[in-house]
């Protein structure tokens, strides 16, 4: 994708007249850096902007600092808005737009969350086959207007056949749509997400094909074909490199492992594979947002209380920010309670 990228790219900023500099810089470093701006450095940063509107360094770091403060004041919110508004409309290319901190939800901005749209729709029917405006688009609308989003995504693997993020992403959002809540789930969505991660897997090289392997077997498990699902988790938990990846490798392995082997009546070895998928080193998902809870909920509903505590209590070791969400799933299990999983039943 890289060369055509690029050169689409160069297009537009020579059609716009945008200043190349927005699709050279790298801002994500900026917006991150924003999350520890102090209060009146963001004010000094707002009266930077206003004498020169297009330092993109500078907007980048105020929308890493509205980011987060958006949730809790109109004020910021209102910042956070504009300043994202801003990249969308006059510099669309900028690599920050495919970023988690440009997101304007709906929910709770929905005036803005339309003029992003409407920027969005200007420069999609102007570039069509612009495959940053594509990609930038598509992020915009992932959550909102997820059809739409599949749309953009798919017209963009049209263009650009060889390149395996297309399809990456395109599983990425195949999978949400098969998220149904509550531990249920949608197997024609999920046959849609495993044909996407299957065929990035083939575009790819050996390393990235290690990072897809836990998109492929929850997505095979989910689609009905256990088949894949074990063959694919089998492969997490062999030549499992020492990178960020490793703990989710050895986590969901076992835990799809575990569900295939209940799935077999096999109840000693989905045992075995919770406490297994329990024993991970961790990784910066599984740090932040804890572990996943099918296996261990169904297990439960077994009556098999205390192996879900002993692998409660393993995560403890791992999850320190959920460390009192934790503390309450295993006093409430321990009185014979049954806790709300929620947002942890993820496979």
């Amino acid at each position: 994708m890289s060369i055509k990228l690029i050169s689409s790219a160069a297009l537009l900023l020579v059609g716009t007249g945008l200043c190349l500099s927005a699709f050279a810089q790298d801002l994500r470093p900026e917006a991150f850096a924003g999350r520890n701006v102090t209060q009146d450095e963001a004010a000094l940063l707002e009266s930077q902007l206003v004498e020169s509107p297009e330092d993109l360094s500078t907007r980048a770091r105020l929308v890493g600092y509205y980011h987060g403060r958006q949730f809790l004041n109109d004020a910021a919110r209102a910042k956070h808005v504009a300043h994202v508004l801003w990249l969308i409309r006059s510099a669309p290319e900028a690599n920050l737009l495919a970023s988690p901190e440009v997101l304007i939800l709906k929910a709770l901005a929905a005036e803005g969350y339309e003029k992003g749209k409407d920027a969005w729709s200007s420069h999609l029917e102007n570039h069509p086959n612009d495959l940053r405006i594509l990609q930038h688009a598509a992020h915009f609308f992932r959550l909102d207007d997820r059809k739409l989003a599949i749309q953009i995504l798919h017209h963009a693997q049209s263009l650009d056949r060889e390149d395996p993020d297309w399809a990456k992403q395109l599983g990425q959002l195949y999978h949400l749509d098969s998220m149904l809540g509550g531990g249920a789930w949608d197997p024609e969505a999920a046959k849609r997400a495993l044909a996407q991660f299957e065929l990035a897997y083939e575009l790819s090289d050996e390393l990235r094909r290690g990072y897809l392997l836990t998109d492929l077997g929850t997505s095979a498990f989910h689609a009905g074909n256990i088949e894949k699902a074990g063959a694919y988790a089998e492969e997490m938990l062999e030549e499992n490199l020492e990178d960020w990846n490793h703990g989710n490798r050895i986590h969901f392995g076992n835990l799809i492992l575990g569900r295939i082997a209940l799935l077999e009546g096999d109840i000693e070895e989905a045992k075995s594979r919770l406490i297994a998928a329990g024993e991970t080193p961790g990784s910066p998902q599984l740090n932040s947002f804890g572990p996943d809870m099918a296996l261990a909920s169904e297990l439960l509903k077994r009556g098999e209380a205390e192996i879900v505590l002993e692998y409660l209590s393993l995560c403890l070791d791992f999850w320190e920010s959920g460390y009192g969400e934790l503390e309450d799933w295993i006093a409430r299990i321990e009185t014979g309670g049954t806790p709300n999983f929620r947002d942890n039943l993820r496979f």
